[in-house]
């Protein structure tokens, strides 16, 4: 009887086909956050996390986004330039024989995937203004791109509770951000070029999940060391070590136990095949 596949099972096996990638065409990739706690902690992934991030410096991010539609019939690239895709400069290396719909008010096919997270450089060690903008910006061109549908259950629930400020609320940002989506659009390009100009001996995740503050230094990054990850070997940055404690402090300590739940949302997987948005729907419709 062969062994039902898992979603651990072929993101174990996306990994493995995005290290072989990145070794095939010399593009350097480090393991980060829960992916790299994972390596050296339990020498695969944490037990109850369901994702693989990992870091590249600015030119090997581009080089790896030129890829796009280029890899295979298996695998490929998705970011900013696919439609609905919301993560703006973050590009994930996706298994494009499944289905992955994670969130229901996103109407985004993605499959099993990687997360990509750009490092870029920066002059000094708070680099705050900058921060700032790129994180203003990056948050009105996601609230713009979700205001695709009015909310109008959302208004009448307010307005029917009579609280008349939450619903004029609801109504000024669904204009406000959906009608200067490009304006947003064009001026996070421009902080994000600014971001990408800049050099120093630093390095900063704009989209990293640990918090804009985590600003490392480039010796951190200077080399690779190779860890053993469930049943293969991966990359990760030589200075593994106070990079997981700057961010997460004592990071070999385990979390309560009523924290080791996955925080990731999947509406829809299958693992078996690709499926469109609409046929997605047709089969929701059908309580499949």
């Amino acid at each position: 009887m062969l062994k039902e596949i898992t979603y651990k099972d072929k993101l174990i096996e996306t990994f493995a086909a995005f290290d072989r990638f990145c070794r095939e065409h010399d593009i350097k990739y480090y393991a980060a956050y829960g992916t790299l706690i994972g390596a050296v902690r339990h020498k695969g992934l944490i037990p109850w996390d369901d994702d693989v991030d990992v870091y590249m410096l600015r030119k090997d991010y581009e080089k790896f986004c030129s890829f796009k539609g280029k890899i295979d019939d298996h695998y490929d690239v998705m970011d900013i330039n696919d439609e609905n895709y919301w993560l703006l400069s973050l590009a994930k290396f996706v298994d494009t024989d499944t289905t992955l719909w994670e969130f229901k008010d996103l109407p985004l096919v993605l499959g099993v995937y990687v997360d990509v997270f750009p490092l870029d450089e920066t002059d000094d060690n708070t680099n705050l203004d900058l921060q700032n903008e790129y994180c203003k910006y990056s948050e009105y061109v996601i609230k713009g791109m979700m205001q695709k549908k009015f909310p109008t259950k959302d208004f009448i629930h307010q307005a029917i509770r009579f609280r008349i400020n939450r619903s004029y609320n609801i109504i000024h940002e669904h204009f406000y951000y959906k009608k200067n989506l490009d304006k947003f659009m064009s001026k996070y390009k421009e902080v994000l070029e600014e971001a990408k100009s800049r050099k120093g001996k630093y390095l900063v995740s704009y989209e990293g999940q640990s918090g804009l503050a985590n600003i490392m230094d480039k010796e951190w990054f200077a080399d690779t060391v190779d860890m053993p990850f469930e049943n293969i070997t991966i990359k990760a940055p030589v200075g593994y070590d106070v990079i997981l404690r700057r961010i997460y402090g004592d990071y070999m300590q385990l979390p309560p136990e009523e924290q080791r739940v996955s925080c990731h949302s999947h509406y829809y997987l299958n693992l078996n095949k690709r499926l469109t948005i609409e046929e997605i729907k047709v089969l929701k419709q059908n309580g499949e």
